[in-house]
């Protein structure tokens, strides 16, 4: 059994080459992958680390750039005894 994870990509636009927005976002599509939002250069994409990669990975014109996620931090005052 494979453990997959599933993380959120940015795909950015770089330049004119490439497929159009609404094309990128049907052929990441076609390969599991959900499509949260979709502005004319930019995509936000949710899946697998395979599915995403193999559906990107040929493209030109477009950049793949993963989702980080932060944690703030507890800025409670904390009162000792």
């Amino acid at each position: 059994m494979t453990d997959t994870t599933s993380q959120q990509v940015i795909l950015r636009k770089e330049g004119s080459a490439g497929p159009s927005s609404s094309e990128m976002a049907e052929k990441v599509g076609r390969a599991g992958a959900v499509v949260i939002d979709e502005k004319p250069s930019t995509l936000l994409v949710e899946g697998n680390e395979e599915t995403l990669r193999s559906a990107t990975e040929s493209v030109t014109g477009w950049k793949a750039i993963p989702m980080k996620r932060y944690s703030l931090p507890d800025t409670r005052k904390k009162i000792g005894w």
